[in-house]
């Protein structure tokens, strides 16, 4: 089952960090407090990549508690900046394997970068969020796929909810590429009945 998949203990520390980034410290105990998960105020996991029992509904948790704690538009915006917050943190925490790839990308023409850097990326991401990310091509666009999407388990919603997702996808891709020139927009989402939530990715020039 989906629920009992695992988040690795770094993967749960840097969306905490990256929520506490935007809402602040107390905003942070009232998101933890909202989603039921109290037992993390003032206590992340560890910055390793062992699982330390963090079943991948807990993100869902914590999205569905900054819904109803900042309603529909506030949630959104607060997501996508997570997003891009816990690109940049999964970065500093996992710095030699994203030198590795700023490595393998940086003499690339730009859209070969964009590709690599969405298959290195997600092959981690995968791994230590328990889940499992596909990425294609499909003619101008990129996509990114995933059937065990952590952010909307048990959402039923007549919209996309992920934007967390989204906002990380593009924090990944900025940083890689060096430049800001993309547009990432969840196309399916499982909290809309959809088998898979997919984002799609336009890169521009």
């Amino acid at each position: 089952m989906v629920e009992e998949r695992e988040l690795v203990n770094r993967a749960f520390r840097v969306i905490l960090l990256g929520i506490e980034e935007v809402v602040g410290k107390n905003g942070m105990s009232a998101v933890l407090r909202t989603a039921n998960l109290a037992q993390y105020i003032d206590n992340y996991p560890p910055s390793n990549t062992e699982r330390g029992g963090h079943p991948l509904h807990y993100m869902s948790d914590i999205n569905r508690a900054l819904y109803e704690i900042y309603g529909m538009r506030g949630a959104r915006a607060i997501l996508y900046r997570v997003g891009r917050g816990r690109a940049k943190k999964a970065i500093e925490e996992n710095a030699t394997f994203a030198n590795a790839v700023k490595m393998a990308v940086s003499l690339l023409p730009r859209r070969m970068k964009v590709k690599l850097a969405l298959e290195r990326i997600s092959r981690e991401y995968s791994q230590q969020m328990g889940t499992d990310v596909r990425v294609f091509e499909e003619g101008e666009f990129f996509f990114w796929e995933d059937a065990h999407c952590p952010g909307c388990i048990g959402w039923s919603s007549e919209t996309a909810v992920c934007h967390t997702t989204a906002g990380f996808i593009f924090g990944v891709l900025a940083w890689g590429a060096d430049d800001e020139d993309f547009k990432v927009q969840e196309v399916l989402c499982r909290a809309k009945g959809d088998a898979v939530c997919r984002y799609q990715i336009a890169i521009h020039a």
